[in-house]
């Protein structure tokens, strides 16, 4: 939450049909949590609230199994997808996993702009979002380092920084050998 995923992803979106991009054409962008709301018909908060956090974390896996196997897609995943179910070991596994690193500074900040956007952080003071940002960050640590690239996310605020991390972003990723078999 507030690393910065859907700015990245959107920007990624816009870039990866373009020719003179780092992508390879035809590439694109898949929000996990959006394709599991589309599966399920309902939001990924109702999801949680009807059917639990186990049940989420299993639709999850099984969704980023599936979308896992082609090689044309960046999926960006929420913060917990990598610390259950063996995702992060399945993700490093077939394909390249990028960790958007942001300061806890910089993510609450950033939640506390969009706190009405995020029911799940609904009614926390400040004081209490970051010490909620630090124990989930302490909590996640070990699969974020797992990651086999990180990306500093600090940089996504205004048009420029967003297209110079997409640009780098599109360089790591090409550097990988993710798209060697791909056609461009």
């Amino acid at each position: 939450m507030g690393s910065g995923k859907t700015t990245l992803g959107e920007a990624l979106g816009r870039v990866a049909g373009d020719v003179s991009s780092f992508l390879p054409i035809g590439c694109r962008y898949i929000d996990l949590d959006d394709c599991i709301e589309q599966r399920v018909g309902m939001s990924v908060r109702q999801f949680f609230q009807e059917r639990g956090e186990r049940e989420f974390r299993r639709l999850e896996a099984e969704i980023i199994r599936e979308l896992g196997v082609s090689d044309d897609i960046i999926i960006g995943c929420g913060g917990g997808t990598p610390c259950h179910s063996g995702n992060m070991d399945w993700m490093n596994a077939h394909g390249v996993t990028v960790f958007l690193d942001a300061s806890e500074s910089v993510l609450l900040r950033r939640l506390l702009e969009g706190q009405e956007q995020r029911p799940l952080l609904a009614g926390f003071t400040p004081d209490e979002l970051a010490a909620f940002i630090s124990a989930k960050l302490r909590e996640r640590k070990r699969w974020y380092g797992m990651a086999q690239m990180r990306l500093d996310s600090d940089r996504l605020e205004s048009p420029g920084e967003i297209a110079d991390t997409v640009e780098e972003f599109c360089r790591m990723i090409n550097r990988s050998g993710m798209f060697e078999n791909f056609n461009r």
